[in-house]
This record gives C-alpha cells, structure tokens and sequence, in this order.
C-alpha cells in the first residue's frame, strides 16, 4: 500500500518537473522570438532613418547649390548695373573713355585733382612731359598721375610730342625770337607793391613839394584774401615768361615781396634799363562790392613831369587794357588820365598803370586768385605789348 502510494506520489512528482522544463523552455522560446523581432525591426529602421538623413543632406546640398547660383548671377547683374550707370555717368560728364599717351605742351602746366579750377593742384608739368589720358573732352582731359586719376585742361596736352612734331615751326618761331630781340625791345615790369609798405614821403614828381607815401602794401582779396603785392608778382612773373618766349628782353623791377622800393625809385629803374616802355602790373580795390572790370592809368597830355609823353602811354594803356578784356572776358573800364601817381610822374618812358580787375568785388577776386585767369591776363598783356610795336 505505501510502496504504491509511494509510487504514485513520485510519479506525481516527475509530472510536475515535466510540465515545469516544458514550461520553462516554452518561455525561452518565446524570449528567442521576441528578441530576433525587436533587432530585426531596429536595423530595418536604423536603415530607412540613414536613408532618409542621406536624402536629407542631398537636398539640403542641391539647394546651397542653386542659392550660391542665384547669388553669383545676382552679383554679376550688380556689377553690370554698376558698370552701366558709371558708364551714363562719364557720358554726362562729357567725358570719352580712352586710353592714349599724351604729352604737355606748355611749362608749369596744372594737374589738378578734380575737373575744375577749383580743385587743388597736385604737380605742375612741363612740356614734353607724357601722361596716360583716359577720358577726353572739350575742355578737360581725365589722366592718370602716379597711377591716381587726375585732371588736366585739354588744351595743354596733344598726343603728338612738342619737341619732336613740328620741328620747322619751332625753328622759325626761334628766328622770329632772334629778330624781336635783335630790334633791342626791352620791357620793363613793376609788380605792384610789396610786402610791407613804406610810410615814408618822396616827392610826387622831381622837384615837386607835393609829397606822398613811398609805397603801400596793397589790397586784399575780400574772399580770397590773396595779398595784392602777391597777386602782381604772380601775374608778372607769367607776364615775364610770355614776352620771353616771343623774344622780348624783360626788366623785374622786383622778384621777391620781401623789398622796398618806392615809387619813384622803381620808375627810375625803369628809365635806366634802357626799356622801351614801363608796364606796372596793379589790381584794384573799393568799398563797393559791385565794381568790376580792367582799366589802366596814365599822365595827362597836361602833366608837368612828363606830359610829353601822354599820347605814347595813353595808347599804351589803351591796347593793354582791350587786349585783356578780350583775352578774360572781363569789363572794358577804359583809360583814366591822372597826375597824382608819383610812379607815372618819375617815368620818362611811356608807362602804364595796369588795374587787373578789383579784388573788392567777390566774384573777380576769386578768378584773379586762379593761376588760369592769371594766365589770361598775362598773355592779354603780352598780347597788347605785342600791338603796341606792331607785331
């Protein structure tokens, strides 16, 4: 009875641990399973993620390509834009884009830094000197100077070179020179003033009791204030230059602002030069601001010193002073007769007293203050010079 008790109970025993190892290797089995799942369908996604990420940058890098596209076509319409407007501006600034060698055809020709007069000097060139010309106009040429971009008047350069072009020209113009200077014509010119006037009296003729001041000092520019002794000495010194390339023989009374020198003492220098006829270079000055033009003075026909010479200065100061009106443009003020100037009154050659224009007026004190209208008035005085004796 126990034995198979016993046995049943062992039998019950091994049943149990039989369905606890099925049991157990079913749920290993079901472990298996789901871990092959999970990895399978996480390498499959890791998959399709790297393909899309991959898309991704492709897209994100065909884009970048046609945005740098777009960019660097934008960037060539601006320049082109660009390109085309300065091209419409250098059309309305009348200038010709070119790109020629040309050569200055004067001494102490300005390169100034804008077009216009009134921009600064950079240098002054001589003739024979070559630049690069990249615009061309009527008036004003665009060069490069030192590789900056500068501006010269046309007039002043040529693209042929003056000291190997026209070779016959100059040659007679260098015999006509020998011919003028063979007649003995000696000019002589007073730069007016000087830097520091002389209160002291001299007698206003010789032998006169009529005192008056040696010399004063000027006027000033009301805008400029440019000093006149200053001004006379720029203008006579181009005046000096003018005759001397026609042939004449000048006499400086003075060259240097730093002298003293009264009136009568630089008319007597005059009389000894041996000069044929005395120009004193002035401008003029009052307290109108309105005034304006060019005139010249001389004696009367009446005047004790040196009347006799009236009618040869007279016609002097005539032909000088038409002749700068008609080389400035300037207002044509005629002649006036006085015998209150002591340097007309110790002359003993025909003389002239010059008056440029007025530095009390605005306007003709800033053009006498520019080296090109000094330029005009000098050879406008050199013209009338030239006139004077007929040549």
């Amino acid at each position: 009875m126990i034995e198979k008790c016993f046995r049943g109970k062992w039998a019950a025993v091994f049943l149990c641990v039989v369905l606890i190892a099925a049991a157990m290797a079913g749920l290993a089995g079901c472990s298996r399973k789901y871990g092959e799942i999970s990895l399978t369908e996480a390498a499959g996604q890791a998959e399709t993620d790297a393909g899309a990420v991959a898309a991704q940058e492709e897209e994100n890098k065909a884009l970048m390509l046609e945005d740098a596209e777009g960019i660097q076509a934008a960037e060539s319409q601006a320049v082109a834009d660009l390109s085309e407007v300065e091209s419409d501006l250098t059309t309305a600034s009348g200038f010709s884009d070119v790109d020629e060698t040309v050569y200055i055809t004067d001494d102490l020709v300005n390169i100034r830094s804008g077009c216009g007069t009134e921009y600064s000097i950079v240098a002054r060139l001589n003739r024979g000197d070559s630049v690069k010309r990249t615009g061309s106009s009527e008036g004003w040429s665009r060069i490069l100077y030192h590789d900056e971009v500068c501006y010269v008047m046309s007039e002043y350069v040529s693209t042929e070179n003056p000291d190997e072009a026209n070779v016959t020209a100059l040659e007679n113009r260098a015999a006509a020179q020998e011919t003028v200077a063979s007649n003995g014509i000696i000019v002589a010119i007073d730069a007016g003033h000087q830097a520091k006037g002389n209160s002291e009296k001299e007698p206003i003729g010789p032998g006169s009791s009529t005192m008056k001041a040696k010399v004063a000092s000027g006027a000033v520019g009301v805008v400029t204030k440019l000093p006149e002794y200053q001004l006379t000495l720029d203008v006579s010194e181009k005046v000096k230059r003018i005759l001397e390339e026609r042939g004449y023989q000048v006499v400086m009374i003075r060259e240097t602002n730093d002298v003293n020198m009264s009136n009568a003492e630089r008319a007597q220098i005059a009389n000894e030069s041996g000069a044929s006829v005395f120009v004193r270079i002035h401008a003029n000055s009052l307290d109108s601001s309105t005034v304006h033009g060019t005139l010249s003075m001389c004696q009367t026909a009446d005047n004790p010193y040196n009347g006799g010479l009236h009618a040869q200065s007279y016609s002097l100061s005539k032909i000088i002073t038409d002749a700068i009106c008609a080389a400035t443009g300037s207002k044509n003020r005629g002649v006036q007769e006085t015998d209150t100037m002591s340097g007309i009154n110790w002359c003993t050659i025909p003389v002239t007293i010059v008056e440029m224009g007025f530095m009390s007026n605005p306007e003709e004190d800033q053009k006498m203050a520019q080296d090109e209208y000094q330029e005009l008035i000098a050879a406008g005085i050199a013209n009338g010079i030239d006139a004077y004796f007929g040549k």
